[in-house]
This record gives C-alpha cells, structure tokens and sequence, in this order.
C-alpha cells in the first residue's frame, strides 16, 4: 500500500527530529473511509470520494517493533454506503483538508462491501515496515 508524499515527508522529518504535530497517537490518528474509486495519486491528501471519520478505538494506534496497528469503529448511524476506499490521517476535522499540519499517511482503494444502517463496522489496518 503506497504513502501519500505528506504521509512520507512526515516520516522523513521525524528520522530527522523534528517535531510533528499532530502526530499518529491514540488521540491525532483517524481511520477515514469513503465512496471514492479514483486510482492512487501520491500528491493528494485526502479521500476521493464522499467519506467521514472514526477515532481510534480505546487501545490503539498499537505499535511492536516494526508493526503498526490503527482500528476505528463505524457506529450503525455513521459511513453507510459502499466503502471503496480508506485511510490513516492525522486529522479529525474534514477529509479535505489542506492544513499544512494535516497529513494522509496513506489511502487505499479497494472495495470493502455496502454498510448498512443496521450494523456497526470495524477497520483494521496493520502497517508493517519491512527491509
């Protein structure tokens, strides 16, 4: 799954020391998802299509070693609609946002099914960063 190039200049800066804010903790990461089926654009920051939030789960991000884990729970009144897309961010406020302190770590397309206002969803992501 590529990084987005904010998501990687925010890895290079933080190789270097400098500080970032906010960064990817319990209380800066946000699991997007969305409607969007646009293929994969490294300068983009955002979702492509209609898309909302979920704050990490109590618990997470989780981080061992060279393994990191992000988990967000969809209620039943949230995200319903054909999930085809989804992202780590490091924003709560909107999907689009262009703050210079707003990153998309990362945005997969892919289909993930229609959620439906009866049911609650949770998303997993597992970022392993390999040799």
């Amino acid at each position: 799954m590529p990084l987005h190039r904010t998501g990687r200049n925010i890895i290079a800066a933080l190789l270097h020391g400098t500080s970032v804010t906010p960064v990817l903790t319990s209380t800066g990461a946000v699991m997007w998802v969305g409607s969007g089926t646009a293929a994969h654009d490294s300068l983009d920051n955002h979702l492509k299509g209609s898309s909302i939030a979920a704050t990490m789960e109590s618990g997470y991000p989780t981080q061992s070693v060279n393994v990191n884990t992000y988990r967000g729970l969809y209620a039943t009144n949230v995200a319903n609609f054909e999930w085809q897309e989804w992202g780590i961010k490091n924003a709560t406020g909107t999907a689009t946002s262009t703050a210079a302190n707003v990153f998309m770590l990362q945005r997969m397309q892919e289909s993930l099914g229609t959620k439906a206002s009866t049911q609650q969803w949770q998303l997993t992501a597992t970022l392993t960063f390999t040799t």
